[in-house]
């Protein structure tokens, strides 16, 4: 088999392992995860993110106005992404916005002029938003290193003939398409200083047997 094959996937692999513990345990312990959880229905999913929104507008109005607890907010945002991606995130933060007016109403807070709660609303759903960008691209994140480090773990087959990888797809691919495909990787094609020696010594050895 080629050196320079295995040597190239070692270095692959010990590149993507140095990610693995931070990603399995983000996606076995933390909500951001992508898949959303088999013991939990989509009703059940849609319950659990109305009982935390309610929670979350019930503090805000036990607090009162003067006490600013709109970051709880946060968590029924990154339960729906969790469940129903950034569409179902989106939607939330929109009626996590429109809980907060009401309870801030509700506690008899009373502004110069009407156009304030609205916009201070506004600035709210914008802090939502950025929540759900970066929920959004953390998930993301998250499910393309997963994707490249299932690519270079586990059994790995290769050719011994024209060194092509073989793809979970079925397909055979050539080492430099499969790490630029798999490994984001930009292969430059160069000569090594331990073959570059080898070469030119047998160029010498050549030439003078020639001459």
């Amino acid at each position: 088999m080629n050196r320079g094959v295995i040597t190239k996937l070692s270095q692959c692999r010990a590149r993507l392992e140095s990610c693995q513990s931070t990603t399995l345990m983000m996606k076995t312990t933390s909500p951001l995860g992508s898949t959303p959880s088999r013991h939990l229905s989509p009703s059940g999913a849609v319950l659990l993110i109305v009982a935390s929104l309610a929670l979350c507008g019930l503090l805000d109005y036990v607090t009162g106005y003067e006490v600013s607890v709109f970051v709880v907010y946060v968590l029924p945002i990154v339960l729906s992404m969790r469940f129903f991606g950034w569409r179902g995130g989106s939607l939330v933060a929109l009626l996590c916005a429109t809980v907060w007016v009401i309870a801030d109403m509700a506690t008899g807070h009373h502004y110069s002029g009407p156009w304030v709660v609205y916009w201070n609303a506004l600035n709210r759903l914008a802090f939502f938003m950025c929540v759900v960008v970066g929920v959004h691209y953390t998930q993301s994140t998250l499910a393309v290193n997963r994707k490249r480090l299932e690519a270079f773990s586990g059994p790995l087959p290769i050719c011994t003939q024209c060194h092509r990888i073989g793809a979970r797809n079925g397909y055979w691919q050539t080492f430099d398409s499969y790490l630029c495909e798999h490994g984001g990787a930009d292969p430059q094609h160069k000569v090594c200083p331990d073959c570059a020696r080898q070469r030119y010594a047998q160029a010498g050895v050549e030439g003078v047997s020639s001459s």
